[in-house]
């Protein structure tokens, strides 16, 4: 008998059809599961190869051993005559049409049902992907970008930090004036002050093809100020100058470099060869300024206490020159960021924090600090967004690389309605100051809102590594853990929040939501007792959670009779949904004409 066929005889070739068939589609199969596990690719490769084995042991089986009445022998063993080989052929048959049946459903079901399915999901992240790439990346050519390092204070007695960080940002304002070229936003520069990191690593961080960095070294009266532009690539010096000047005028010292520095990046980064420079950073002088920078170098560590310091010393440049606007701008700030986290009078808060808006725009109507603070009074307090929208336009145009005005507008625009617009706006300022974590922060909400949970909590999880002290962190996340519906975990975040307003406010909410109204009600009440009537916005939001709306409308006409910043935000926030279609709440905000909630 020929080796074909005795193969035949011995059930070889069916065994090995049926192998492959069978392997085939649990191969299938387990591709499925695997990817829904994200099992590593190294799993399904592992499998291959035991099947490839496989198939070689079922071949020598097939060949040497035979299945017969008593069990498994040796395929000599057997007498011919008693053979039933023909009768295991006719079964295997049966089984490789089964077997061929089930290949062909499966076959089917992914071609008509899971292709259409991967094809969808497909285009949808296609989709994201180009959406994301047209939104986030800014319009620069790569060389036209630069990160001011904070300048290093050489001085011997090591006290000239509030100085050097003036420096800094003044020419981070100098260059944010150039629309042709991204400028990294002040925290994520500032992020490495003190540091000895590699330029290659900073420039990667932050986007950068270029670092600016320098040192300043004061000596009694006299000041030395270096400053070198450096390729972050390959740390090449493109340009470099040492400036020595006297200290009669530190203002004018300050605003010189920066503009000396700003013609310089012009040529050395853009082109352009024109004697054209940034505007001024303000048109100010005087011995005040010593103090101005004092006050800007505590309202920028942003906290309570820090900025009440900073009221005091802008307070006392504005008593020795009552002409720096600079100093205006700056209190106004400060005052405004104590009014709106205290429990005091907001309307005296606000009021006082305008009227030093406006006097800084009385001095320089064309300064983009005083613009800043009269439109975040006009979004806080006024709720005046048309008016808010001018401040801040003006002021982009007058500076457009600061990311600080640039975020400012896209709350506005979340505010108003305009959602595609405000994300976009989120997406730039988080692409310009990759290390500014509350930048980091507003563009997770961003993310929830579109009901992108997993992308905003990898966001916010990450902004915990960096610094888990972060005020709203927790109350950031634990709203996340709230639209999924998820109060435990919400919870959990609202006990670790460092604001206790927000705090309380979170824990009556999922208290509620987890059947335990006793804490519910304490929660509450420990926000009530606590915060009065300044945490009127969280109060509402509470009852309108409870489902309580006559409580919760009562508790914002509180709001809004005495101008609660909380306000600002009802046409957005999610824990009003069960009294949005009340008519009083439906009337207040066409009272506010308040945009809609996120699609």
């Amino acid at each position: 008998m020929s080796l074909f066929n005795e193969l035949k005889r011995r059930n070889v070739f069916r065994v090995a059809f049926a192998y492959v068939v069978v392997a085939w589609l649990v191969t299938q199969v387990l591709q499925l599961v695997f990817e829904s596990f994200g099992t590593p690719d190294w799993v399904m490769k592992t499998v291959l190869v035991l099947m490839a084995m496989g198939l070689v042991f079922a071949l020598f089986f097939a060949w040497a051993f035979e299945l017969t009445p008593e069990g498994l022998k040796r395929e000599h063993e057997v007498d011919r005559s008693q053979s039933i080989t023909g009768q295991t052929g006719k079964k295997l048959n049966f089984t490789i049409m089964v077997v061929m049946a089930l290949a062909l459903a499966y076959f089917a079901y992914d071609k008509f049902v899971l292709s259409g399915e991967r094809e969808a999901a497909l285009a949808e992240a296609a989709s994201q992907t180009v959406t994301s790439q047209v939104v986030a990346a800014p319009p620069f050519e790569p060389v036209k970008s630069v990160a001011v390092l904070p300048f290093v204070d050489m001085s011997p007695d090591q006290d000239q930090a509030y100085f050097t960080d003036g420096l800094t940002e003044n020419l981070l304002n100098a260059l944010a004036q150039l629309s042709d070229l991204k400028v990294a936003g002040r925290t994520s520069s500032f992020a490495f002050k003190g540091r000895n990191e590699d330029l290659r690593s900073i420039g990667e961080q932050l986007g950068v093809a270029n670092l600016l960095e320098g040192s300043v070294q004061k000596s009694g009266e006299r000041v030395r100020i270096t400053a070198q532009l450096v390729s972050a690539e390959n740390g090449y010096h493109l340009w470099s100058q040492t400036y020595d000047r006297t200290l009669e005028d530190i203002f004018a010292v300050q605003d010189e470099i920066a503009g000396e520095v700003a013609k310089a990046m012009k040529v050395a980064l853009l082109g352009q060869q024109d004697d054209a420079v940034p505007a001024p950073v303000s048109k100010n002088a005087g011995t005040a300024y010593n103090d101005y920078l004092k006050g800007l170098y505590e309202s920028n560590r942003g906290n309570m206490e820090s900025n009440q310091r900073a009221i005091s010393y802008f307070r006392r440049a504005l008593d020795e020159d009552p002409n720096l606007a600079l100093a205006w701008a700056g209190l106004s700030m400060s005052v405004n960021y104590v009014t709106g986290f205290g429990d005091g009078d907001f309307t005296a808060g606000y009021e006082e924090a305008r009227a030093s808006a406006l006097r800084a725009l009385e001095i320089d109507p064309d300064l983009p600090e005083g613009l800043l603070a009269l439109a975040i009074i006009q979004i806080a307090y006024d709720w005046d967004w048309a008016a808010a929208d001018t401040s801040l336009t003006r002021a982009l145009e007058l500076r457009p690389g600061d990311t600080e005005i640039r975020g400012q507008l896209a709350l506005l625009k979340a505010i108003r309605g305009q959602h595609e617009e405000s994300f976009t706006e989120y997406q730039l300022v988080a692409d310009q100051d990759p290390l500014d974590l509350q930048a980091q922060m507003n563009l997770a909400t961003a993310l929830g809102n579109r009901g992108r949970y997993d992308e905003a909590l990898a966001k916010l999880d990450h902004v915990q590594q960096v610094d888990p002290t972060l005020p709203a962190l927790h109350w950031t996340k634990a709203k996340l853990f709230f639209k999924q519906g998820n109060y435990q975990q919400g919870l959990d975040e609202c006990q670790a929040e460092r604001f206790e307003f927000w705090k309380f406010t979170g824990q009556a909410i999922s208290y509620h939501h987890l059947g335990q109204q006793e804490q519910a009600a304490e929660a509450l009440q420990s926000l009530i007792s606590g915060s009065g009537e300044s945490a009127s916005y969280q109060i509402a939001e509470v009852y309108a959670q409870w489902g309580d709306a006559d409580n919760a409308m009562n508790w914002l006409e509180r709001g809004y009779k005495i101008r609660d910043p909380g306000l600002q935000y009802l046409g957005l926030d999610d824990f009003f949904d069960p009294i949005r279609d009340d008519p009083r709440f439906r009337a207040l905000l066409d009272k506010m004409n308040l945009g809609g909630k996120a699609h």
